[in-house]
């Protein structure tokens, strides 16, 4: 080799490289300003999480355009197959569903239609889940929340608020004419 050439390095073997040095850990109000003193050996003190999520968030001044979902609660019109977790609208508990499956009346046709194939295959149509509509329950107050049919969109259900009747007895209205 010549003076002016230098040689290829080889890469570094495995135990040549160092470690990394260790994680940056932010001093907290309470530590000396010392940097020659041993940092503390106790954690930080953990923040508890708040248990009613919607009363700790901070108000803002512009309109929101939609709602957003706290974490882990489902929109009662996105819930899958899985119980989840849901703000029920009747009793206005955070609470777990309860997903029942339901055969239809098409169930029973397939099956009798199999049937006619091979006396074997009638059962076919409950164990695959064809024809099956979907129910959600609230575990708390077992009311219906929410059902998808078999062939449609999801159906929501809330609690029906009382509406007056125009045709009910109410409060006597004095009539002009009746006499005094």
């Amino acid at each position: 080799m010549e003076k002016g050439e230098t040689q290829p390095q080889a890469a570094p073997a495995p135990q040549d490289i160092e470690a990394a040095p260790p994680a940056y850990a932010p001093r907290t109000a309470g530590e000396p300003e010392d940097v020659n003193q041993a940092p503390s050996q106790q954690p930080a003190p953990v923040k508890q999480m708040p248990t009613d999520l919607n009363a700790q968030q901070p108000q803002s001044t512009a309109p929101m355009t939609s709602q957003q979902p706290v974490l882990g609660v489902i929109p009662l019109n996105q819930l899958g197959e899985q119980p989840q977790w849901i703000d029920c609208p009747f009793c206005h508990q955070r609470t777990m569903t309860r997903v029942n499956k339901e055969g239809t009346s098409m169930q029973i046709v397939a099956g009798v239609l199999c049937c006619l194939l091979c006396v074997c295959l009638a059962c076919v149509p409950c164990m695959a889940g064809w024809f099956e509509e979907t129910n959600y329950f609230c575990s708390q107050c077992h009311n219906k929340v929410a059902m998808r049919p078999e062939n449609g969109p999801i159906v929501v259900y809330a609690p029906v608020a009382a509406v007056p009747s125009k045709h009910a007895p109410g409060p006597a209205v004095p009539s002009k004419h009746a006499p005094a």
